[in-house]
């Protein structure tokens, strides 16, 4: 996967699972990190809910 994309698997209150792409830009105001902009993603569409995330990079893959 390109460097400069990071993929998230997110579960939001009691919403079904999704997954969000985010571009680690450096140019962006602020320089928040893909973490930081995931989390206002979150409040922005969702409120303040529990919400739990995992970068997909990081998670353990199984073939099966």
């Amino acid at each position: 996967m390109n460097e400069n994309i990071r993929q998230y698997f997110v579960i939001v209150g009691d919403n079904d699972p999704i997954v969000v792409t985010v571009k680690d830009d450096v140019n962006r105001p602020n320089n928040p990190d893909c973490d930081e902009v995931l989390t206002s993603w979150i409040t922005n569409n969702y409120g303040y809910v529990n919400y739990q995330y995992w970068e997909i990079d990081t998670c353990e893959k199984h073939e099966i």
